[in-house]
């Protein structure tokens, strides 16, 4: 009996033992494994700060939102004295918003003008209306590699001196940037290549000098677009740019006509938003809607630009 009751105890303290044993190796392996983990947090964090763009500087200015409005407006004047008075009055704006593959555009433009032939003295020559036209466009692209992306478009114009009353129209296609070249702070070389369709409708009417209908008074347009867009830059004070497009009609009644519109601007910054320019704007129509009007238009103007 005696017996019975010392094994007993010995094997009651053996079992204890090995239940302190156990206890003490689970708490080792855990605590062991909180330091493993530390560890690892902190290698992780060593890496974040090596990767992470350095903080600016206190009182530095806050760098733009890749996403923000970028744009500009101009205005230009042009006066003529003496014997024949003329003043014409043109605007332009222009507004983008990039994202990292999608970018907005908008852009508006348009013209008044009038002018007096003759100021002797008793004359009754009313004043004319010279220029009278407004256009704006809304493009999306889509980027693709960041040199090619396709974009559609919608737009609509008039021009009331040449007998469009009103042009509505919508295009897609397809754009490859040739050169996006960069120095510093400021765009050194750019080029821009269109290709597109454009689908849409022209209604005529003349405004002058008598109020009159144009036959036929609606068309239908289905039109290839082929367009560039230059910009260089001698320096971040002066640039030169040029907007070409070229639209042959290919419905009837206006099958074989010709839309070519180009835009060339120097641009002097005076300041560091604002800008002189001077531009040069032709309009060709190979066949207008009446058959007295000119196939050209041009017109030089003088101005300024801000930007924002």
């Amino acid at each position: 009996m005696m017996t019975s009751l010392v094994v007993a105890a010995l094997l009651t303290q053996a079992d204890v033992a090995t239940e302190k044993s156990a206890a003490e190796r689970a708490a080792t392996a855990a605590e062991s494994a909180a330091a493993s983990a530390a560890k690892s947090a902190e290698a992780m964090q060593r890496i974040a700060d090596r990767l992470a763009p350095p903080a600016p500087p206190a009182g530095a200015p806050a760098a733009p939102s890749a996403s923000s409005w970028a744009g500009n407006a101009g205005l230009g004047l042009s006066l003529l004295g003496g014997n024949t008075q003329t003043i014409t009055l043109t605007g332009s704006v222009a507004l983008d918003r990039k994202w990292d593959l999608w970018t907005l555009g908008v852009r508006a433009t348009g013209a008044y003008g009038l002018t007096n032939s003759d100021t002797s003295e008793g004359s009754t020559t009313i004043s004319q209306t010279v220029a009278r036209r407004a256009a704006a466009t809304v493009r999306a692209d889509r980027s693709f590699g960041g040199i090619t992306a396709a974009f559609v478009l919608l737009g609509g114009e008039f021009d009331h001196v040449k007998n469009i009353e009103s042009r509505a129209y919508g295009e897609a296609g397809a754009s490859f940037s040739v050169f996006n070249e960069k120095v510093d702070d400021f765009e050194k070389l750019y080029l821009r290549l269109d290709v597109a369709l454009r689908f849409g409708r022209e209604t005529r009417f003349t405004y002058f000098p008598t109020p009159a209908a144009v036959n036929p008074y609606e068309i239908w347009i289905l039109a290839p677009r082929v367009a560039g867009t230059f910009r260089w830059a001698l320096n971040k004070n002066f640039r030169i740019s040029e907007e070409f497009e070229v639209l042959p009609f290919m419905l009837p009644p206006t099958t074989g006509r010709f839309l070519i519109n180009s835009s060339t601007k120097l641009n002097t910054r005076i300041t560091e938003n604002v800008s002189l320019t001077i531009g040069f704007l032709l309009n060709i129509d190979t066949s207008p809607p009446k058959a007295s009007l000119r196939v050209y238009d041009f017109a030089l103007t003088a101005g300024a630009e801000a930007a924002f």
